[in-house]
């Protein structure tokens, strides 16, 4: 193992690597512990995080070009040139399980490597389960056959079935009669049927009796030895030769008589037939019978039962030592599917020297675990707290810690237990709990190897926790920070969230990244950018047009927000500010020079820096311009927010534009006017309303339209001064809808 000592570079060289073409980068750790990479959705996080993943599982030959079908090729070293350990990687995503069937999620608490040992186990178990069962239940025609089995050898307790069906196989002979008939007629959870035996054993025992006794002077029916030929062998015996291959190449059946002789299945089929008639008819077994039938015929759930005991009374000799005839039952189905049944337990028996060592292993971490737990409850808050519970385990039928998560109501604290043989049914917020969970465990398990540095990677590791929760992983990464052992890849596709981390850790500049794609389409990182002072930003680069066009919505709010638009001059200002973001009265005779002045006046910047020297251009075709030029660019960064801003300004002009040439074409130029002065606030929406009422726009305009309403509010209006949201929209998205407007809305 390479043991890494002051590692302050790791220099990444990737190819092929899912949706990643291409990555060749430096991450500096250099006097920092964590490393910071936002990037937008789609782009490259998810790509990267698997790859690193895989690596870390020494799986780097999984990872492949999906579409293109090529290997990747993955190449992570230091800066010495050392090939960086996969054991040293570890990659945590607490939204998916370690596990490949993240589905059955075990309550089994062990750290992820035992853990995911356990599960495979489970799952091979499972499936081979799964494939016997499923024949059982067509042939016994029981929808709920396992279930059946655990109740009827288990005491209704799952965790004891794999020994109950260890010992049910080891009972089964080589001449196991397999029954034919429906399950639950005879074995019916309600308990009616083996009641009614019990209260008729009398009767019962005497049809039996009389039944067995003409049964003895039947030719064909017959006992020795110990040994039965009765309704059920002989209907086997039909069945087999139905095809009447047997007699066509000569063979025939020879009655223990000595005399009888039987040559087609026809004559067999007809011998079972007059010898079974003659039995049930005989006067006796038929008046023994109708004392059962009389009692039998006044409970309707017991019909199927008095028909199966009429068609085979044979059966009844059995169903009088009930539970052994159940479970003489169950032994046959093993028998009849012996290669299934032998497929499992062969399985289990293989596994369980392996499944005694992982629960014995799991045994001593436990205290461990209650460490984690105690500062998962201490800090996240979730509607549960998190506990230790012994557990019988689902295998071995040993003791075993497992999950508890108990939830506080009105009536006090509520354990949720599993209820099924399986899987435990996790809601998302446990689920999320347990990723979590076993992320501080296998963080905590790394503290053990002495002066051993780890690289973390963490995938979104706050996505979908609340504000509270996401403080709460904060505060954990703050703690690893200024542990040496562990240097930090934090991957996050939330702007904000990639704020918090670079305030709270206290990141330094040249250790926070956000991800771009250039024109070769190769993955490249560049030094953050909008984490402090994002505004100046935007005011520094105001000569250029992407940028003065994205101060106009800046200074509307400053001014909306920081004088009294009700009076002149500054009403006037909101105005015509407004007026490049809607298509108002004043939309047309605006110029780039009077925007140009209201920036300067409201933010001190020298208005010959602002782009005035087309003054006679107007300010709607100026942003149109300007939309037009970024589409001629041959890349655009995903990042930035001016190209942003520029675009929705474009697009939401450009469908006001229409809508108000389609609204003036078929109303009264008097009613038009009234409508759109009343228009105060929302106007693409009340525009949107008017349009679709009396214009009946065809579907494609209608979606089209729908979507530069949903889109372009806070991109715009910079949601109140949280531009947030802007860096996580897609500027690809906000291209392609610019585009169509102007191909569309003609």
């Amino acid at each position: 193992m390479t043991r890494i000592k002051t590692m302050n570079k790791i220099r990444l060289n990737l190819e092929h690597c899912f949706g990643i073409t291409k990555l060749s980068q430096e991450l500096n750790f250099e006097g920092e512990n964590a490393i910071l990479i936002y990037s937008p959705n789609g782009l490259m996080k998810t790509s990267f995080a698997k790859t690193l993943q895989l690596y870390g599982q020494e799986k780097a030959d999984k990872v492949k070009d999906v579409v293109a079908d090529v290997a990747g090729n993955i190449d992570i070293k230091d800066e010495h040139g050392n090939v960086i350990s996969p054991e040293l990687i570890y990659v945590s995503n607490c939204e998916e399980s370690d596990s490949e069937t993240p589905k059955n999620i075990t309550s089994f608490l062990a750290d992820s490597a035992l853990k995911q040992e356990y599960d495979d186990i489970l799952k091979i178990l499972s499936e081979k389960q799964k494939n016997l069962f499923k024949d059982i239940s067509k042939y016994a025609r029981s929808t709920d056959i396992i279930s059946e089995f655990v109740r009827t050898f288990c005491e209704s307790k799952p965790s004891l079935f794999y020994s109950k069906f260890e010992e049910v196989m080891a009972q089964i002979t080589g001449c196991q009669t397999c029954y034919d008939f429906k399950y639950n007629s005879i074995f019916d959870k309600d308990g009616k049927v083996k009641a009614f035996i019990d209260a008729n054993h009398v009767d019962l025992k005497d049809y039996s009796n009389k039944y067995q006794t003409i049964l003895q002077s039947s030719k064909l029916f017959r006992q020795k030895n110990g040994k039965t030929f009765g309704t059920y062998q002989a209907s086997e015996l039909s069945k087999s030769v139905a095809d009447n291959a047997f007699f066509e190449v000569s063979h025939k059946i020879v009655l223990g008589d000595g005399k009888t002789t039987i040559n087609s299945a026809d004559s067999l089929a007809k011998l079972i037939s007059n010898e079974l008639s003659g039995i049930l008819n005989d006067v006796a077994v038929k008046k023994a019978f109708e004392k059962i039938d009389k009692k039998a015929s006044a409970n309707e759930s017991l019909r199927q039962f008095k028909e199966i005991i009429e068609s085979q009374p044979a059966l009844v000799d059995k169903l009088l030592d009930y539970d052994n005839f159940h479970k003489e039952v169950w032994r046959g189905y093993f028998a009849k599917f012996k290669d299934k049944a032998v497929d499992l337990l062969t399985a289990y028996q293989e596994a369980k020297p392996t499944l005694d060592s992982v629960l014995q292993q799991a045994a001593g971490q436990r205290t461990d675990w209650e460490k984690i737990i105690s500062i998962f409850n201490r800090r996240f808050s979730v509607p549960f707290e998190v506990k230790i519970k012994n557990q019988t385990d689902l295998l071995l039928n040993k003791e075993a810690a497992a999950l508890s998560f108990e939830y506080s109501t009105q009536a006090g604290q509520k354990a949720v237990e599993s209820k099924v043989l399986e899987e435990v049914v996790l809601s998302k917020g446990e689920l999320r709990a347990f990723y979590t969970l076993q992320l501080l465990f296998a963080i905590e398990k790394m503290k053990h190897d002495g002066d051993q540095e780890h690289i973390l990677v963490f995938d979104d590791i706050s996505d979908s926790f609340d504000y509270k929760n996401k403080y709460a992983i904060v505060e954990y990464l703050c703690d690893l920070k200024d542990d040496a052992r562990f240097k930090m890849i934090i991957l996050t596709h939330n702007f904000d969230f990639y704020r918090t981390i670079s305030s709270r850790l206290k990141v330094k500049r040249n250790s926070t990244y956000m991800a771009y794609k250039d024109a070769n389409d190769e993955i490249k990182f560049h030094q953050a950018e909008y984490l402090r002072e994002p505004f100046k930003l935007i005011k520094s680069n105001a000569d250029k047009p992407e940028f003065f066009i994205a101060l106009i919505p800046l200074v509307r709010n400053l001014v909306e927000y920081s004088k009294d638009i009700s009076a002149n001059p500054s009403k006037l200002e909101y105005i015509e500010l407004t007026s490049c973001l809607h298509v108002k009265n004043e939309t047309e005779s605006l110029k780039v020079s009077d925007i140009a002045q209201i920036v300067s006046n409201n933010i001190n910047v020298d208005v010959r820096r602002l782009p005035t020297a087309n003054t006679g251009c107007n300010i709607k075709e100026y942003i149109y311009n300007t939309a037009e030029v970024l589409c001629g660019q041959p890349t655009l960064d995903e990042i930035h927010i001016e190209n942003k801003i520029v675009f929705a300004a474009a697009i939401r002009l450009k469908a006001e534009d229409y809508m108000i040439s389609k609204l003036k074409r078929v109303m009264p130029p008097k009613d038009f006017n009234i409508f759109y002065n009343r228009i105060t606030s929302n106007q693409t929406s009340a525009l949107t309303k008017k349009f679709e009422e009396l214009c009946s726009p065809n579907n494609d305009i209608q979606l089209l339209i729908k979507e530069v309403n949903l889109i372009t509010p806070e991109n715009i209006h910079l949601n109140s001064f949280m531009f947030e949201p802007l860096i996580d929209m897609s500027v690809w998205r906000l291209k392609k809808l610019f585009q169509d407007t102007n191909t569309q809305l003609v």
